[in-house]
């Protein structure tokens, strides 16, 4: 008898007598989408910002949706995109209409992630918390699962192209992500990815079907683990901006050899960050903790081939000690570096302000705010070549360069009209120097110079770039401010965060 008939024959006689095939035989199986039904829901959020050309009053209400993943049994994980100026969060899992609570436990903007709290009194039983798998496989077919509105479980795919080191969707920060090309369906914010059955990312921007990018494994991993203690300490931050370095010339000028071929170019040390207080302008950094560095800033990661050096800072602990080879001088040299990071608020120009209030002051009809990039996008797209020149000036070249002398750019912002700003309407988005004689480092120094001279019947205002003075009456100012805030529905005339 032939083997395939004889094994036709053993496989029917065990089928009969209900033995089952030996355990190196089975295969598991896994019903993913039955799994995922207890792990994925929906978000539902209020939005709720600030309106930054009139920071005393908020803007109009957002609804906004995403999905998030559950990481414990009343712990919910999703892009901190999703919940940027959230008021309201409710959440929505399968087979259960009713919303529940929830609260944000830990968010972090620079790499895109957010901790939600659910309410466990609003719900039946704990969700099924998922275990994000570190693996990477460019051409992987991946199934992504969310929930939608209505509670049904929608599943499609996409295919792993890449990984690449890319600026967060919310904030000024570099951090890996995967690219996934050819989606079968639109991507939603928060979409879990899996790799069979192993979660291995979630989804955190799109171009359409076009691509789309996840936010992997070994970056969840890592924000999960800082904030299990309740004690979150964010991601080291790169502290400077480099260029690359092809140009022959501009090598010979460095003093570099011929033979050394690698090493990108530092073109910018910033006032915050990792290595803002060790590199200079022109070290050349040739590897990081052992990993060279080629021309364009891009070293050999052993999982996901040639990414942006960032990743190599971000991937520590705040605290560690990293280990840079530089060429500066004519030499090649090691220097340690700690690994730091910082607060958006600590930036000359913040990236952004979630959340938040923003910094203002108004006396006489006069609107003084601190300068943000908030603010400068508040002129729609293509704000960059809309706004005054002299404030991008500020966004772009001193964002990351605060002084113990200067922690804010401080504007007028514009006039609001009224008697005692007569001549003065049409002053706006010019940056002030000086009140009352006093320099004026912040917001909250208007205040401080109010009271200087108590003697003088005026408070008199300096600004850059020649620009006129402006001269207040003082014995004027309390009945004007009381007329300017019911006439322009303010019901505080300042706003100071810190």
């Amino acid at each position: 008898m032939k083997a395939p008939a004889l094994c036709l024959i053993v496989l029917m006689l065990l089928c009969l007598t209900g033995c089952s095939l030996p355990a190196a035989a089975e295969r598991d199986y896994v019903d993913v989408p039955e799994q995922m039904k207890e792990s994925i829901v929906y978000l539902d959020i209020s939005s709720y910002p600030y309106d930054r050309l009139r920071p005393w009053r908020n803007a109009d209400v957002k609804r906004k949706s995403g999905i998030g993943c559950a990481v414990g049994g009343y712990e919910v994980i999703t892009p901190a995109w999703n919940l940027t100026d959230a008021r309201l969060i409710k959440v929505r899992r399968f087979g259960q209409n009713e919303y529940i609570p929830a609260t944000i436990k830990v968010i972090d903007y620079e790499n895109d992630l957010a901790l939600l709290q659910l309410d466990a009194n609003s719900m039946t039983e704990p969700l099924r918390p998922v275990k994000f798998t570190e693996q990477f496989e460019p051409g992987a077919k991946l199934n992504y699962y969310r929930l939608s509105e209505n509670g049904q479980l929608n599943t499609g795919h996409g295919y792993l192209d890449r990984a690449r080191v890319r600026r967060s969707t919310v904030s000024f920060a570099s951090f890996l992500n995967y690219i996934v090309t050819n989606t079968s369906g639109e991507t939603s914010t928060g979409q879990v990815y899996c790799d069979g059955s192993k979660p291995v990312a979630i989804a955190c921007w799109s171009k359409g079907t076009k691509e789309a990018g996840l936010i992997p494994a070994v970056v969840i991993n890592k924000f999960l683990a800082d904030a299990a203690d309740g004690e979150y300490r964010g991601a080291p931050l790169v502290g400077f901006a480099a260029a690359n370095l092809r140009d022959p010339a501009m090598r010979a000028y460095l003093k570099m050899p011929a033979s050394v071929k690698n090493g990108v170019r530092v073109s910018k040390v910033r006032g915050l960050g990792t290595g803002a207080d060790l590199l200079r302008a022109d070290d050349v950094i040739l590897a990081i903790d052992g990993h060279e560095l080629d021309s364009y800033g891009r070293f050999l990661d052993p999982l996901h081939d040639r990414i942006f050096f960032h990743h190599l800072i971000t991937n520590h602990e705040v605290g560690d000690i990293i280990s840079f080879d530089i060429w500066r001088d004519g030499s090649q040299q090691q220097i340690e570096v700690k690994a730091e990071n910082f607060d958006a608020q600590q930036m000359l120009i913040p990236y952004y302000e979630y959340g938040l209030q923003p910094e203002y002051v108004i006396t006489g009809g006069f609107v003084f705010q601190k300068l943000t990039r908030s603010y400068l996008t508040s002129w729609g797209s293509d704000w960059q070549g809309k706004v005054a020149p002299h404030l991008y000036h500020y966004y772009r070249d001193m964002a990351f360069e605060p002084s113990p002398e200067r922690s804010d750019i401080v504007i007028l912002s514009y006039v609001l009209p009224a008697e005692i700003n007569l001549g003065y309407k049409d002053l706006r988005r010019i940056v002030v120097r000086k009140v009352n004689g006093m320099q004026i480092g912040s917001v909250s120094d208007i205040l401080i110079a109010q009271k200087l001279n108590h003697d003088a019947r005026y408070d008199v205002f300096e600004f850059e770039l020649d620009n006129p003075r402006v001269v207040i009456a003082r014995d004027q100012l309390p009945a004007a401010d009381v007329l300017i805030s019911r006439s322009y529905g303010i019901r505080k005339l300042v706003n100071i965060n810190r």
